[in-house]
């Protein structure tokens, strides 16, 4: 077989594997195997231009990935495709100029530096994190301890760095001796980092108290956001559908009572499983004030406020104490539709720890999220409404703030995966609505979270990762001179 086609082969193997690379299939041992593919071709290529071949490749693949998991225009999913297959585009490119310029244990380092920068940058725009390479391991407990202390961000580097590694080596033909030093300095760092996630996941105390959490939803007969929001909300919609919505609201107040009468302390709804017109809203929490009260509870319901004649609506939720009075409200900060929310989070203290809520997809985005360490939080309440193709993933992505900012998180998710899972990332519990007569998960969560290094100082390595892949341009620009 010629080196071309070979090197082709590997192309075809690499891209194909961005198939799995989270979203709507994910396969987390297919992302630490894509790159070693990918790596391999790029710097069997003598001409750059026959390394354009990647660039449709992969974004085909990508394309595959996401395709029909969400309600996207054509033209929107190939533009996000395109969007993902950016840093590893990014990284490939640059690992395959300046490798040869470089000793072997920093060549190793570009590919991991440059994609994490580019991840990060990625993770800047209104995608946030929820297609990052990191994302897809949160299976693997023990690797993603690691976050604690770098984010995502420093799983991504060790899944980059693994497969540069291994292409020296393969580049050596697989003689060990003549990689000793850049092997040996991956093997030590990725031990290191299983065994003090390990030793983290075996020996942190049992939590000395738990409170009983309650997550509700009433499934909707019907997509009223298709219906009536995306329709402009014309007041005769609303209004068509309007016994549909009492019964909802009616099912959501007997499922709440049904599960403070189980000794809940803690009740929540999934994301706008209230769907309310404006004049409704003063008796909606007159009504879910008199419920925290009489039950003693903390209840936090979420709920659509509907806009007339507007093709958006208030995305809310609002956190009532067990006198009745109202701790917060919240707006859903990053959202498809537009938002009045100012992006602040909230907490509110309770003899059950610290609480504090964001909805659905503001937990992708990890500067907004930190701010619930900044706050101390120990428990995050999160409704959150998916859709079938892209559970129990898009639940995973959220769950990785747990591990980053050492708080508890429950995940109430209409159509998808409800999980909760303590400061660690460990399951404590987990529902699939398509599977769920009457989804009510009910689960004891820690009442008190940790403190984390990535919780104080935020996204330090991403600046590491800056200032090493400058580094390595400067001295690959020497090195050629």
């Amino acid at each position: 077989m010629s080196r071309k086609i070979e090197s082709f082969l590997w192309l075809i193997l690499g891209a194909g594997l961005l198939v799995f690379m989270g979203w709507r299939w994910n396969v987390p041992a297919a992302v630490w195997l894509a790159p070693i593919f990918l790596i391999r071709f790029f710097r069997l290529q003598e001409r750059w231009v026959t390394t354009l071949w990647a660039v449709p490749l992969m974004t085909l693949a990508l394309f595959i990935n996401i395709t029909g998991s969400w309600d996207f225009p054509l033209a929107a999913e190939v533009g996000i495709a395109m969007l993902r297959a950016a840093p590893l585009l990014a990284a490939l490119y640059l690992d395959r100029t300046l490798v040869r310029r470089l000793p072997p244990v920093f060549g190793t380092l570009i590919y991991p530096a440059i994609y994490v920068i580019m991840d990060f940058a990625l993770s800047l725009t209104p995608l946030g994190t929820v297609f990052s390479a990191a994302t897809t391991q949160f299976g693997h407990t023990a690797f993603i301890q690691l976050a604690a202390i770098t984010g995502i961000w420093g799983l991504a580097f060790v899944m980059g760095w693994c497969a540069a590694t291994l292409n020296l080596l393969w580049e050596k033909k697989f003689e060990i001796r003549q990689v000793t030093g850049p092997g040996l300095v991956l093997i030590v760092t990725l031990t290191v980092t299983l065994l003090i996630g390990g030793l983290r996941l075996s020996t942190s105390a049992a939590p000395t108290s738990t409170v009983k959490v309650a997550g509700i939803t009433v499934p909707h007969q019907r997509d009223y956001w298709g219906e009536i929001i995306d329709r402009g909300t014309p007041p005769d919609a609303v209004q068509r559908y309007a016994a549909e919505l009492v019964a909802v609201e009616d099912q959501l107040f007997a499922r709440s009572t049904q599960a403070a009468q189980a000794g809940a302390k803690i009740v929540f709804w999934s994301e706008a499983n209230a769907l309310l017109s404006p004049e409704q809203v003063d008796d909606f929490l007159a009504r879910a004030q008199a419920f925290a009260k009489e039950y003693q509870v903390y209840f936090m319901p979420a709920f659509v406020i509907f806009q007339y004649d507007h093709a958006t609506a208030d995305n809310q939720l609002t956190m009532i104490a067990p006198s009745g009075e109202v701790a917060y409200s919240y707006t859903k900060t990053m959202s498809w539709y537009p938002t009045r929310s100012d992006g602040i989070l909230h907490v509110v203290e309770t003899p059950y720890g610290r609480l504090s809520s964001a909805i659905c997809f503001d937990m992708d985005f990890p500067a907004l999220i930190q701010q619930a360490a900044q706050l101390k939080t120990d428990i995050m309440l999160v409704p959150a409404y998916d859709w079938e193709p892209i559970k129990p993933y898009h639940t995973e992505v959220g769950l990785f703030r747990a591990v980053e900012n050492g708080f508890s998180i429950v995940r109430q998710v209409n159509e998808g995966t409800s999980m909760a899972v303590d400061y660690r990332g460990q399951l404590l519990a987990q529902q699939d609505f398509f599977t769920t007569a009457e989804p009510t998960m009910l689960v004891d969560v820690p009442t008190q979270g940790v403190a984390t290094f990535y919780g104080g100082l935020g996204n330090w390595f991403v600046w590491v990762c800056g200032g090493l892949s400058v580094a390595l341009l400067v001295l690959g620009l020497i090195r050629k001179r």
